[in-house]
């Protein structure tokens, strides 16, 4: 879902008071974070929601695919939608508008779109697709606002498709793909940006060469191959489809849209970052690094039910830690019992630098999850590298678009945004914050008025903190 692309393909916040808003609630989000708050005064700065737990395919590995999903298929109405998009939207940088089940089953999905969308607030489709889209549901997509949509498609060949995607036509979704490109260059449109995404495995791995001929021949803007979750040969769980035996291709992501992004020179983070390649994220929570999960800092699962979980991997109603609308407003949905525990149990056995409170290091046999300490998910987290993949990405692409008041900010006294190991998680955009031309930038009266505006109507007083660091800069 352009996940490896995210970094060079998020635009910027264009308007200037929701640039505020955005960043403000951004730097507060990499507080609480640093400090282990359990209680928050920040919203999400990334959310996902899913707008509908159905999908017409039978994916053998997917949860709604094989039946074993615990929870009820449901749409999305519209008011809960507005509710949600009202509160926490402005805040937003991302929404991810997918999840358990196929969000072109919402007949309405373009509406919730345009709202998100109206904030400024980059949206993301994943779909399989293989669904008929007439030309006048094709063009409501295409206007809706949409940044991506990311079409899971993962053979080049009928043949090779079928073989995981059971259920699904080949020929239909290769029209829709090919008919989207085709009336977005017609409308003169640069988002949304069109992805191929392609699992890999074992049985289409052959066909890299002629998923990029494809691409290319319909003008889509990005082609993305993911290693393809599946079990070997012989495993008793195994469902016929088993893991691709070969390296990674050597260009994972490709197409005009990420060419243009490694291009792009914009603001002075991307400038000073250029031509730097970032480490591939790895597993969290590793010997020597904190027991942590930054979902429960930046980000959150709001089912069609307004269902409340910690992230997208928790996918089961048993482990959603609380309900929409059991709280007057999504702040105290997100700091929820559930939510306070799992953040508390997390800062408790680790000071920020993979040390326990006692001073010994935190054991490899309990380092992703809480160890039993929060009564929720979290003490027995089901995918710790995919919360790491997902909180480096989304954090080095608001970091590479960060206006130059805010890189005054974060270079200002880094220490109180991010933990020590961030370092090796983030250094090439961490790196830029120390470089002289970071830490020279003079104040922007402009930005520093709207952050006091912000700050004094705010109840988190680290937001005054801020802004007194846009005025002062680095000491």
């Amino acid at each position: 879902m352009g996940d490896l692309a995210l970094p060079h393909i998020l635009p910027r916040v264009r308007d200037a008071r929701r640039e505020a808003r955005k960043y403000a609630n951004f730097l507060l989000a990499l507080r609480a974070r640093r400090a282990g708050a359990a209680r928050v005064a920040h919203h999400p700065f990334d959310l996902t929601v899913d707008c509908a737990t159905q999908c017409q395919l039978h994916c053998p590995y997917c949860a709604v695919g094989n039946g074993t999903i615990r929870r009820k298929p449901s749409l999305m109405d519209a008011a809960l939608h507005e509710r949600l998009a009202a509160d926490v939207a402005p805040d937003l940088f991302l929404a991810w508008y997918f999840s358990a089940g196929e969000p072109l089953l919402h007949p309405r999905l373009h509406e919730h779109l345009a709202r998100t969308a109206g904030e400024e607030a980059f949206t993301v489709v994943s779909t399989n697709l293989s669904v008929p889209l007439s030309p006048a549901r094709q063009e409501a997509l295409l206007r809706s606002g949409l940044g991506m949509l990311s079409a899971s498609v993962d053979g080049a060949s009928a043949a090779t498709y079928a073989q995981y995607r059971r259920g699904g036509d080949f020929a239909l979704v290769m029209d829709n793909l090919a008919g989207l490109a085709r009336r977005k260059r017609e409308m003169g449109l640069q988002f949304p940006l069109l992805e191929w995404r392609f699992l890999l495995f074992a049985h289409n791995q052959h066909e890299v060469d002629a998923a990029r001929a494809l691409a290319t021949d319909m003008g889509l803007d990005l082609l993305e191959f993911f290693p393809g979750y599946a079990l070997p040969p012989g495993d008793p769980g195994e469902q016929g489809v088993h893991p691709m035996t070969i390296p990674m291709p050597r260009r994972p992501v490709s197409g005009p849209a990420y060419e243009a992004g490694l291009a792009r020179r914009e603001t002075l983070v991307q400038r000073l970052t250029a031509g730097q390649a970032a480490p591939t994220p790895s597993p969290a929570n590793g010997p020597g690094d904190p027991r942590r999960c930054d979902w429960l800092y930046h980000s959150g699962m709001i089912y069609p039910d307004g269902a409340f979980g910690p992230c997208c991997v928790a996918t089961d109603a048993d482990d959603d830690f609380t309900r929409l609308d059991a709280h007057p407003d999504f702040g105290a949905a997100w700091n929820a019992p559930a939510f306070l525990r799992s953040r508390a149990a997390f800062a408790a056995g680790d000071d920020g630098n993979g040390k326990k409170r006692d001073g010994g290091c935190a054991p490899a046999s309990d380092v992703s999850g809480t160890g039993g300490a929060a009564g929720t998910v979290c003490d027995r987290c089901p995918l710790p590298v995919a919360q790491e993949l997902q909180f480096v990405q989304k954090v080095r692409a608001i970091l590479r678009n960060t206006p130059d008041w805010a890189v005054r900010i974060l270079a200002a006294a880094p220490e109180e945004f991010f933990l020590p190991a961030d370092q090796r998680r983030l250094p090439v955009e961490l790196g830029a914050l120390r470089r002289p031309e970071a830490l020279a930038l003079p104040p922007c009266p402009d930005a520093l008025t709207r952050l006091r505006a912000l700050a004094a109507t705010h109840p988190d007083p680290a937001l005054a903190r801020c802004a007194d660091l846009l005025e002062r800069g680095h000491a």
